[in-house]
């Protein structure tokens, strides 16, 4: 069956070259990939894990950095990548303190191809209510223009690792709610937000929301992969979190569901989420 992995990055070579530099002046990137144990890739080695794997379509982008250059580096990277490789559907970064600068650098880089915003996180402080207020004018850009967003969101109980952030949940559904027309892609099945999903409430709100499984094989037991088939059958979209993990840390867990259930993890559903 054919297999789109809606999680994975990649880097210009300029940012893999010069990663300790940049990593002294960006927290956020330094907490990830400061140790040279994290590997990075650029599009050639995406395209090689793409072919290796079996991969048909990857969701690709680089890093929620705070410097204004490495953001337009990023973002051009990405999108010329993508017209390199029609594989690549092309996710670009903003500016998450300048609302303004935010969304001029979506509608750039969404004149020239680009189909989400993601992945945002917050590494170096709490996506509280302050970070959702300053996320409006973009969530309402992104909503008009069709385009997705994909939060990065950490369970907020369990061990801690390089990167993990903390999240005000309660923030997270404001911002859904504020903006019903609004595709939303929580990567990490939401920092466990997935499962507030049996709230009745939750759920009407959270139409237009889908999860990814990146990191989960580091993060939850396997019952987690029976949860996302039986009770959000149509919303939780494979996310390998690439170069962090492959499809094969996957497979075994995602096949053991059945045809029809992986069918939609694997393809189906993000190829809803991304309206193809």
């Amino acid at each position: 069956m054919p297999v789109l992995d809606a999680h994975t990055h990649l880097f210009p070579p300029e940012i893999i070259a010069g990663r300790d530099r940049i990593a002294a002046r960006e927290p956020g990137f330094a907490a990830i990939y400061g140790d040279r144990k994290s590997r990075m890739v650029d599009a050639a080695g995406l395209a090689a894990y793409m072919e290796a794997e079996g991969i048909d379509r990857v969701i690709a982008a680089c890093f929620p950095f705070s410097d204004g250059g490495l953001i337009r580096l990023a973002n051009d990277y990405v999108i010329e990548a993508a017209r390199s490789d029609r594989r690549i559907v092309p996710f670009i970064v903003t500016d998450r303190q300048n609302e303004a600068d935010a969304v001029a650098e979506a509608q750039r880089c969404a004149d020239r191809g680009a189909r989400g915003v993601g992945e945002m996180a917050w590494y170096e402080r709490p996506f509280d209510e302050a970070e959702e207020k300053r996320m409006e004018s973009l969530a309402d850009y992104l909503e008009r223009a069709g385009m997705v967003f994909m939060m990065h969101l950490n369970e907020q109980v369990g061990h801690a690792y390089p990167g993990k952030g903390r999240a005000d949940f309660a923030e997270v559904v404001r911002l859904v709610r504020h903006h019903p027309d609004l595709k939303v892609l929580l990567a990490h099945m939401g920092g466990g937000l997935c499962f507030c999903e049996l709230m009745p409430e939750i759920r009407k709100s959270f139409a237009r929301v889908y999860y990814d499984l990146a990191a989960v094989p580091f993060l939850y037991s396997d019952a987690l992969y029976s949860y996302a088939a039986h009770f959000l059958a149509d919303k939780v979209i494979f996310g390998s979190d690439y170069p962090l993990l492959g499809l094969r840390r996957y497979r075994a867990a995602i096949e053991a569901l059945g045809l029809e259930a992986a069918g939609k993890i694997l393809w189906e559903n993000g190829v809803r989420l991304l309206g193809d």
